[in-house]
């Protein structure tokens, strides 16, 4: 894949059927056009990416309040707990919201919440860490290709060692859909290399502070490690935890983090890696797709959102980024009319 161009970027039923005359269930009927009340319901904001994607949500919320077509944008956030995240979407419910984007924390678990939402007529986009199982009739979700974005990083760091030596895989959250995705990606093409082996699995939230304390104490453990494979916000982490140990560097596959790029920028221009990650300006498509869809679009009920890449040769356009930034493909609302909503 090939970016052309790189910005930074950095419960009750009878409660639930009154919900549904005045949220979306009565929304055609009443010919509600505009002003409308998006809940966002994220399972997880305590990283720099979904900061990131909070962030330009925000940023796609104020251009739309701007033309009158959105009143408001509440944030909710259930810190991976997916019964408060469930709590949540019943909150957002009851207060007769038009439509709610949630980053799920479970595949599984919202799924009921997600159905009392289209039961009211309130759509559920799915964002980020989707998908969900759910089978509701106003579920629409937003996917990356986890699979083939990690399949991608996966494929030429194991060419990049040559095909064999030890391996760390950096895992996200135990249980999130993206995780699990994400390690089918990784092991598609591991299993094409038979003399690769993983020396260690390590779950870190995608959080920087996580791994490279969970690298420090599995280090002295573990053979000669030649690469490490990391789902997003563990590069430098792992650079980190390399140097405090002593330990040559092995190839670590970037994700497009500010502290990463500055590094690899800066400090080691000739470093031979490749930065791979999801884009959080998927929080604004979130909120422009909503808005679409309340204003009567019909799009497919699974679509897919490309990743961005960085390759070394283009690793010095970004020796400046923010250190919690992510470097990213940018959009606009006609895009994702034309490249989302219209696939």
């Amino acid at each position: 894949m090939k970016v052309s161009k790189q910005i930074f970027c950095l419960m009750a039923l009878g409660v639930l059927a009154t919900a549904a005359v005045f949220a979306g269930g009565g929304r055609e009927e009443s010919g509600k056009k505009g002003g409308y009340v998006i809940g966002f319901s994220n399972s997880f904001n305590g990283n720099s990416y979904r900061q990131a994607m909070e962030a330009h949500a925000r940023t796609a919320a104020e251009e739309l309040k701007a033309t009158g077509e959105l009143k408001e944008l509440i944030f909710a956030e259930s810190n991976q707990n997916n019964s408060v995240q469930v709590q949540q979407i019943q909150s957002f419910i009851m207060q007769r919201v038009d439509a709610i984007i949630i980053d799920p924390g479970s595949a599984t678990a919202l799924n009921g919440a997600i159905q009392e939402a289209s039961d009211a007529g309130i759509p559920c986009i799915i964002i980020n860490d989707g998908p969900v199982d759910s089978k509701a009739e106003l579920c629409y979700q937003i996917n990356f290709d986890a699979v083939d974005q990690m399949s991608f990083l996966a494929e030429w760091v194991c060419k990049e060692i040559g095909g064999k030596g030890n391996i760390i895989e950096l895992r996200g959250t135990a249980g999130s859909s993206f995780d699990e995705i994400a390690h089918q990606g990784f092991r598609r093409v591991l299993d094409k290399y038979p003399d690769i082996k993983v020396a260690a699995e390590i779950y870190t939230d995608w959080t920087g502070s996580k791994a490279q304390s969970e690298l420090a104490s599995v280090l002295p453990t573990l053979p000669k490690i030649d690469a490490i494979l990391n789902q997003g916000g563990d590069s430098y982490a792992a650079v980190q935890a390399f140097r405090a140990a002593n330990l040559p560097l092995p190839v670590i596959g970037g994700d497009n983090r500010g502290y990463f790029l500055k590094w690899w920028a800066k400090e080691a221009p000739d470093y031979n890696s490749i930065s791979v990650s999801s884009n959080p300006w998927d929080g604004a498509t979130a909120v422009y797709a909503a808005v679409e869809i309340l204003n009567g679009a019909k799009p497919p009920k699974v679509m897919i959102h490309p990743f961005g890449v960085i390759t070394k040769d283009q690793v010095r356009n970004f020796a400046n980024v923010a250190d919690e930034d992510i470097a990213c493909p940018t959009f606009d609302r006609n895009w994702v009319r034309e490249n989302i909503l219209n696939q």
